[in-house]
């Protein structure tokens, strides 16, 4: 039994300074497969691209890792619906003012 949270999402090195961010979810063959390229900048710096437009997730990051966090933490902890009623706010009027005699 694995202990690592993130089943979903694997990182895999193509090269010495490229990795691919898979969705394990889908199959090999599934065009949507491949979520993002990460690639070595410099020493601290890492570019991602995204492949879906949908994520809104940052595009560079200090480690490689940091970037399968950042897909993991998305898709664990999605963001909640803005469509939620207002609460409601009584009226007051207001308090009229007194002005001295």
């Amino acid at each position: 039994m694995s202990t690592d949270p993130n089943t979903r999402f694997r990182m895999r090195k193509v090269t010495s300074i490229k990795w691919l961010i898979e969705d394990l979810s889908l199959t090999e063959t599934h065009p949507e497969r491949v979520v993002a390229h990460v690639h070595e900048v410099d020493d601290l710096e890492y570019e991602v691209v995204w492949l879906r437009d949908d994520l809104g997730l940052a595009e560079h990051f200090m480690a490689p890792s940091g970037a399968l966090r950042a897909i993991t933490d998305k898709v664990s902890n999605p963001p909640r619906s803005a469509a939620q009623r207002p609460f409601p706010i009584p009226h007051v009027p207001p308090i009229p003012e007194r002005i001295p005699a």
